[in-house]
């Protein structure tokens, strides 16, 4: 049966996701606990890089030796960006009392949450953050493009952060 299963790795996705299936599902249902939903999709991402790269087989092991140990990093894969996913909602819980950690800032779960807050704000108060904090402007410099004070713009941006964290607490659970 596996050399039958080898022959249709190389020609026959539907083939070779039916034979595979059941055997990646229940490996990957009992390594990663985690509700079905969530293993079908682990299984799906495993066949799918497993037939991309089905050239990398080289037959020195079991083909399902080798398709479990790609569900095996998917497995190890997800479970850390589970935990990137929880540090992130720990800390934006927290972001009015601690600063956040380097790593928790630049990973991809804050940004997207940052990205998500700051279209849910204002346009005049997403102008300002963006200005002061992405493009580095100094406060002089965005009041004289705004044609306004700068005591106004000190106000408005003071609004906007304050808006900005009550938004990352607020969608920080349900955003991520």
């Amino acid at each position: 049966m596996l050399n039958f299963a080898i022959l249709r790795l190389e020609s026959d996705p539907a083939a070779f996701f039916d034979e595979f299936y059941p055997r990646v599902f229940r490996f990957i249902a009992s390594a990663s606990g985690a509700s079905s939903a969530d293993v079908d999709d682990l299984v799906q991402e495993t066949l799918l890089h497993a037939w991309r790269n089905r050239g990398q087989y080289r037959g020195d092991a079991p083909l399902d030796a080798w398709l479990l140990g790609i569900a095996r990093n998917r497995v190890r894969t997800r479970r850390r960006a589970d935990r990137t996913r929880d540090r992130v909602q720990d800390a934006l819980a927290s972001i009015d009392r601690e600063e956040l950690p380097d790593d928790i800032l630049r990973s991809a779960d804050m940004i997207g949450a940052v990205r998500r807050a700051l279209e849910s704000l204002q346009a005049g108060q997403r102008d300002v953050l963006l200005r002061r904090y992405f493009q580095d402007m100094p406060i002089r410099m965005i009041a004289r493009a705004l044609g306004e004070t700068e005591k106004a713009i000190e106000s408005r941006l003071h609004r906007a952060r304050e808006a900005l964290r009550e938004r990352l607490i607020e969608g920080g659970d349900d955003e991520l």
